[in-house]
């Protein structure tokens, strides 16, 4: 399958003068930012930036999602027997692409992806055959194949603290997305394979342009 990396966006959590740098989301009205989660805002931030003009499939990964708001429900069930249904509502993990979805205004389909330490690998992974799979659903609807431009987020908050003993060295916050559209200079060649998760620093490494190939267990992405 070959495709191009029509437009790529980053961002890492870090100090910066003395504060914590967060996402920009400052194209969002004040009353809709505000309710944003840690991961809305940073997969927002990122997202907006590829965006292309009318609608587009989505694919939303995160191993943990929204798993700081998680810790407060829990945390507040466990004291007060009762969660909030607010905080409910945005523990969800496609409660990010769905922001993205309400924002932009797109009625195309998203999907929310969750594999553990290869979400990364499995959201691009559907990502990369998404336009087969919405071929598929358009020939069943009677609706013409969809072949275009494909959106692909990955997005984490940083590890609470609470589960460091269960997950190890804390993951600092992270977000990148990156707008794959059909034919162009990448190659992408599918495969079954043992192979270490593909890491948040791999993979903004091939998308950024600083390295030519990206190995994963299911596929090899290779720049021409």
């Amino acid at each position: 399958m070959d495709f191009t990396v029509a437009s790529y966006a980053v961002w890492r959590a870090g100090v910066a003068a003395g504060t914590v740098a967060k996402p920009d989301v400052s194209f969002i009205p004040p009353l809709e930012r505000r309710r944003l989660t840690g991961v809305e805002r940073a997969a927002l931030a990122v997202a907006w930036q590829v965006r292309p003009e009318g609608e587009v499939p989505v694919v939303f990964a995160s191993r943990w999602g929204e798993i700081g708001v998680t810790v407060k429900l829990m945390t507040q069930f466990h004291a007060d027997r009762e969660m909030s249904p607010a905080g409910f509502s945005a523990s969800v993990h496609n409660a990010a692409p769905g922001a993205f979805s309400l924002l932009t205004r797109n009625h195309a389909p998203y999907t929310a992806i969750a594999a553990r330490e290869r979400s990364l690998e499995a959201g691009l992974l559907e990502a990369l055959t998404q336009g087969v799979a919405v071929v598929g659903r358009a020939a069943v609807a009677g609706r013409p194949p969809y072949r275009g431009a494909v959106v692909f987020v990955f997005a984490e908050e940083a590890t609470p603290a609470f589960y460091a003993p269960a997950f190890g060295p804390l993951q600092p916050a992270c977000a990148l997305a990156v707008r794959l559209e059909p034919g162009g200079p990448c190659r992408a060649d599918f495969r079954s394979a043992e192979c270490s998760p593909v890491s948040f620093d791999a993979a903004d490494a091939f998308f950024s342009g600083r390295a030519d190939a990206l190995e994963a267990a299911s596929f090899t992405l290779r720049r021409a």
